[in-house]
């Protein structure tokens, strides 16, 4: 049985399923298994895994096929209790379809993750497929605010070539140690499952981090993330998910102490997402809303299973920052 599973959502990703499976078959490292899962594509996916690695199905591809889309957060927990449970799983990769990777990403992921036995996650170089001068993610941040963000998002590539302690992992191309993902898992989740999109990695990262679990980012293993960024339309979809989870993270996730420093800040940036996205005449944020404050009482017995341990250093990993300026590419 394999060593590391390698954990991908897919819905609709026909046009890059070719180059993310080659570049993955090419790994140096090969102790490993895909766990792929469908979620419900209508695109042609399903039958063009099949048709052209079929030979792979069940060595080296394990195809899970769902009649629906369960969202980000469920499918990779899917994936990721078909990965526990196999005993000699040790790591799991979570990684978008959208992504080709070079030959020794997998191998420099856990060189990283097994320098220090406290790493809980390892973090991907990830480089803008668009561009690939400009950063994609070199990590997770999060502001006093309770707004989260990519660590170096649309920065000069070179400008993280160094190893470094970070707060935590974008979900989009990083390892993950199984033991702490057992460690900090409720109620069978990884992800939380309430989240459905946006917001659940950087959950998941302050989970980990409250927990005592190192994360790590390592210029080594390198990803090319062909996603948006130029586009100035914002659909209801991600106004809806993200302004609701963004509520339930900081509820759910900062230590007491924390929670009461920051909350007027917090409440501010309540305010000011409300207004700027009514500005915009996005009414879905009234829902998002309402949504979020409805089932607060849920966030809250939720933060109660939440493990926070005493020497939780999460307070020196917080920022203070309200956006990201996203460049305009040609094409």
């Amino acid at each position: 049985m394999p060593e590391t599973y390698i954990i991908t959502p897919n819905l609709n990703g026909l046009r890059f399923l070719d180059a993310y499976f080659r570049s993955i078959i090419e790994q140096t490292y090969t102790d490993f298994r895909i766990v792929f899962i469908d979620n419900g594509s209508s695109d042609g996916s399903v039958d063009f895994i099949k048709k052209n690695f079929g030979d792979l199905i069940n060595l080296k591809i394990l195809l899970i096929e769902n009649d629906e889309n369960l969202g980000f957060a469920a499918s990779n927990n899917q994936g990721i209790r078909t990965a526990m449970a196999d005993p000699e799983c040790r790591y799991i990769i979570c990684l978008n379809n959208d992504t080709v990777v070079l030959p020794d990403f997998i191998e420099n992921l856990i060189k990283e993750a097994e320098k220090n036995k406290n790493t809980g996650s390892v973090q991907a170089k990830m480089i803008w497929g668009q561009k690939n001068d400009l950063m994609d993610s070199a990590g997770l941040e999060y502001s006093k605010n309770g707004l989260g963000f990519n660590r170096g998002a649309y920065e000069p590539v070179e400008n993280f070539d160094e190893r470094a302690r970070i707060l935590g992992c974008c979900a989009g191309a990083c390892l993950y140690r199984s033991e702490a993902l057992q460690d900090i898992e409720t109620d069978g989740e990884y992800f939380d499952e309430d989240f459905f999109a946006y917001y659940e990695d950087i959950d998941l990262a302050l989970r980990l981090r409250n927990a005592g679990w190192e994360s790590w980012y390592t210029p080594d293993a390198i990803v090319y993330h062909h996603k948006g960024g130029t586009s100035p339309f914002i659909s209801d979809f991600t106004v809806y998910h993200s302004w609701r989870n963004y509520t339930w993270t900081f509820i759910k996730n900062m230590p007491t102490k924390l929670l009461l420093k920051y909350f007027p800040l917090f409440l501010f940036t309540e305010i000011l997402q409300v207004l700027l996205n009514l500005k915009r005449r996005k009414f879905i944020i009234i829902r998002a809303k309402y949504d979020a404050y409805r089932n607060l009482g849920q966030i809250i017995r939720k933060r109660k299973k939440v493990k926070m341990v005493p020497e939780s250093d999460l307070e020196e990993y917080l920022t203070m920052k309200w956006n990201v300026k996203v460049p305009k590419i040609d094409g």
